[in-house]
């Protein structure tokens, strides 16, 4: 078995392409490094008091940031009145002091216990002289690198390891000014009782580098992976696993419980599943003692709040195939799932507690050329000392997903925390099989301008989030556009997060809190600059997606649950007689190949075309032959088909034809699944219409408005770069009107 280490480098800096950014970067040099330190701060407050008050400045910072913005969305006023102004000057000391604090937490730290040392002049130089780091298996330990640049001008250095994918760490690039010092910090995380010799270098981009070596040794858990008991009421308490030393606590035997197994009903095959146990009073348990599993439960009152915040609907665990759950089987009824695909299970528990099951697929949607996935999953918070993504493999496969995008983001909710940030950017071979691939990407924040999520990233787009609730009192600047850019240079796929979130008729006044009111989206989609529109999951509107399908733009469509994962939407990609890889999967989720389903699988053709087809017709030639079937474990359902936004038949036929009049689109809906467009392109008459570019006139305005009035900018040239930016997203719908008037499509 090949051994495998997990060397996280989270070195959270401000981190930029000279050449890919055409933006003048981060306007404060004090926010820059704060970010370099919330990452750090975060893991090791969990162990270390003194890291723990720094984060409460932190917290300070975070609401003294939010008050800007209570001043500006709830009292209506503006941001050069005094009480704003205050209010930001308010920030900017405490945005000090929190730096302050964390050079000197740092400079300590450096003298007290093992760092890294590199020096900046007319070479580079490093230096680590201390033994094996031991860390515990499944845990973590901080390693701090402490850079000097003793030039007399900014250096811009790099720090990297030589480890493979398998071994994770995360390349960075830092600025740091002229005669001063910076700290970036490496995480080890090993995941076996195994030592490594590892080598960390740096270079300045001139020429110039040095590097160090360092072994890890990964030792035994000292405490259970999590400890069980029962409690009177027979539910089962758990108890996440500490770092201190002690022999391991004993797992409490049960008289009687229940034993699992279950297995795919044609191979045999153990297969992994979503189960859920209730008794007669509706009360619930989950966790099993024996067998690879994973709790997710939303009530703390119940039991175990999960790493997943709180935001699951459960309790329910998965189960790798078999396993043992410590409560006694009479009365309890059990639920089964496994995907989509298969036949959901439900039964009563036998009084000797024996669940062996064979699980029966009803559609085998991988032998038709067609693979799941989610494009926007967050997973762990900061803290918590397991790391979920130990167990996302579990996860994906008892969910049936083959396509898996975590993303990485900041929050601005109780801890300001970066959530799901074990890897950095890129497939996680070391977690993914050949059926069920996880990668990890990225959404990036600011709640006027919108939310976005990256697939296919090579590096971490910094700062992770812009504007006051993102970033503790940091402007509203790159505009999303520009950072669109940064992704796409970076081959990466671009997404409009929780699509929508406005109603174009009632564009009211910009709230910057949750939810993201993505006012940015239409200039975006405008530019070129955002691919798909995530029109399920965690907010979503399909009267937006098809007012911009009306204006002419090709947005396919995709789904992402963000923190749920139950019976959450996904997206079915087409990819034929092509190979089911990740680059694939997001090319055909790209193109439109794909449909959104939360169970119905739904396949659609117009003249034999699929779903991201164009279809170039002559005039008067508009009689299209369609076939649709919408399909359940129970059989064929009714389907509508849309044109141009309008239902022109509901039926239940698999094969009919449809009259079109004109350019623009044609899509299939039942309950519970959506396909993406086919288009129709008459020749001289593109698509587009007046009416909904008009709407979108209305909300690009209203941000011009918000940005000219309300935005927080480091400098006028910020503020007059994002204007010019909205200016020319407008003149494309302008654009729009003018030629659907020409046409006769008010």
């Amino acid at each position: 078995m090949k051994t495998r280490i997990l060397i996280i480098s989270l070195i959270f800096s401000f981190v930029f392409n000279l050449n890919a950014f055409a933006h003048e970067g981060h306007g404060d040099p004090i926010l820059a490094e704060l970010n370099d330190y919330l990452m750090a701060i975060q893991l090791m407050r969990i162990t270390d008091s003194r890291a723990a008050d720094i984060f409460k400045t932190w917290q300070e910072l975070k609401f003294e940031s939010w008050e800007i913005r209570r001043l500006t969305d709830d009292m209506n006023l503006l941001i050069d009145s005094n009480e704003v102004m205050t209010q930001i000057g308010k920030t900017r000391v405490k945005q000090k002091q929190l730096l302050k604090e964390c050079r000197t937490y740092f400079a300590e730290l450096t003298q007290q216990g093992p760092a890294i040392r590199f020096s900046i002049a007319q070479s580079v130089s490093g230096l680590w002289d201390s033994p094996p780091i031991e860390v515990q298996v499944q845990h973590f330990k901080v390693l701090l690198v402490e850079i000097r640049n003793k030039r007399d001008s900014t250096a811009i250095v790099r720090l990297k390891s030589d480890m493979s994918d398998d071994i994770l760490f995360w390349n960075k690039q830092i600025s740091i000014a002229a005669n001063s010092t910076r700290y970036s910090f490496v995480v080890l995380s090993p995941l076996m009782e195994t030592v490594t010799t590892n080598t960390l270098s740096m270079d300045d981009g001139l020429g110039n580098a040095s590097a160090v070596t360092i072994e890890l040794k990964g030792t035994p858990m000292r405490n259970a992976r999590f400890n069980l008991s029962p409690s009177n009421d027979n539910l089962t308490h758990v108890v996440l696993p500490t770092a201190v030393n002690g022999p391991p606590k004993k797992i409490p035997s049960f008289e009687e419980g229940i034993d699992f197994s279950i297995t795919d009903k044609e191979s045999g095959k153990e297969l992994a599943v979503r189960v859920e146990v209730k008794d007669v009073d509706g009360r619930q348990y989950w966790t099993p003692i024996k067998g690879a599993s994973y709790a997710i439960d939303r009530d703390r009152k119940v039991g175990w709040r999960t790493t997943l915040w709180g935001h699951q609907p459960g309790p329910f665990f998965y189960l790798g195939g078999t396993g043992t759950l410590g409560v006694n089987p009479k009365g309890k009824t059990v639920k089964i799932y496994h995907g989509f695909e298969y036949k959901p299970l439900e039964m009563e528990i036998p009084d000797d507690g024996k669940v062996h099951l064979a699980m029966e697929r009803w559609i085998n949607m991988p032998d038709l050329g067609w693979y799941s996935g989610q494009t926007h999953i967050h997973t762990t918070d900061l803290g918590s000392p397991v790391q979920f993504s130990q167990y996302w493999p579990l996860v994906s496969q008892a969910e049936d997903l083959h396509a898996s995008y975590i993303l990485t983001l900041k929050g601005e909710w109780d801890t300001h925390a970066i959530y799901a940030n074990e890897y950095p950017m890129g497939p996680r071979n070391a977690f993914s099989t050949p059926e069920h691939h996880i990668s990890y990407g990225e959404e990036f924040r600011n709640n006027p301008y919108g939310h976005l999520a990256f697939l296919g990233l090579t590096a971490m787009i910094q700062p992770i989030s812009t504007g006051a609730l993102g970033e503790v009192g940091g402007p509203d600047y790159p505009a999303n556009a520009t950072v669109l850019d940064e992704a796409l240079a970076q081959g990466a796929n671009t997404i409009a997060a929780h699509f929508g979130n406005f109603r174009a008729e009632k564009v009211g006044q910009i709230k910057t809190g949750w939810p993201s009111t993505g006012f940015e989206m239409p200039v975006d989609i405008a530019l070129g600059k955002i691919q798909m529109a995530e029109i399920e999951g965690n907010g979503g509107q399909l009267d937006v997606w098809y007012d911009l399908l009306n204006c002419g733009f090709k947005i396919p469509a995709t789904a992402g649950p963000d923190w749920f994962l139950k019976d959450t939407p996904r997206a079915y990609v087409h990819l034929g007689e092509e190979p089911f890889t990740m680059d694939n999967w997001r090319k055909g989720l790209q193109e439109g190949n794909s449909f959104i389903t939360r169970g119905p699988m739904l396949f659609f053709t117009v003249n034999g075309a699929e779903p991201g087809s164009t279809l170039v017709v002559k005039k008067g030639q508009l009689d299209f032959q369609v076939d649709v079937k919408a399909l359940t474990p129970n059989g064929a359902i009714p389907v509508e088909v849309i044109y141009n936004g309008d239902v022109i038949l509901k039926t239940s036929e698999a094969s009919f034809q449809v009259t079109l009049n004109d350019s623009g689109w044609v899509m299939v809906r039942c309950d519970g699944a959506h396909s993406n467009p086919i288009y129709i392109n008459v020749e001289g008459r593109p698509a587009g219409s007046a009416k909904p570019a008009k709407k979108f006139i209305k909300v690009i305005d209203r941000l011009s408005d918000w940005v000219k009035n309300k935005g927080l900018f480091d400098n006028e040239n910020q503020k007059k770069e994002v204007l010019q930016l909205i200016e020319q997203g407008r003149a494309v719908y302008e654009n729009v009107i003018e030629r659907a008037t020409i046409l006769g499509r008010e």
